[in-house]
């Protein structure tokens, strides 16, 4: 007996190579199934759709948090900045570059640091000792 239909061939197919990877090697699976019937089974489909879903959500998780965090970064940057030139006027290239390159950590040690610098010595000997 055959099965005629070939969506039900796909689908019953698929749900034997499922069943079947619970018990055996997949290279033995490989070999008796092609792939290309199990990439038919809406069964397949539907694993691969969950599969797509979850790395999206992921994907969505792991850009917010890299987004906050740069936020954060880049808003610590400025407040140190606006500190140190209010303090004692511009902050040359080479110290902003040096300042940019701390992490979140650093800065926020930085901002309170700052308050007690006479100098833009002070400043240098710091980042002189903070720098990663």
């Amino acid at each position: 007996d055959r099965i005629e239909e070939p969506l039900a061939f796909t689908n019953i197919s698929a749900c034997t190579q499922l069943l079947a990877g619970l018990r055996f090697d997949q290279r033995l699976i490989t070999e008796l199934f092609p792939e290309d019937v199990m990439q038919e089974s809406v069964i397949y489909q539907k694993i691969i759709q969950k599969g797509h879903k979850l790395g999206l959500l992921e994907g969505k998780r792991e850009g917010k948090l890299e987004g906050k965090r740069e936020g954060r970064q880049e808003e610590g940057y400025s407040i140190v900045i606006r500190q140190l030139t209010r303090r004692f006027g511009s902050v040359s290239d080479q110290l902003q570059e040096g300042i940019q390159k701390l992490s979140i950590a650093q800065l926020e040690e930085l901002s309170e640091a700052l308050l007690d610098f006479e100098t833009v010595t002070d400043l240098t000997v710091w980042l002189a000792e903070h720098q990663q």
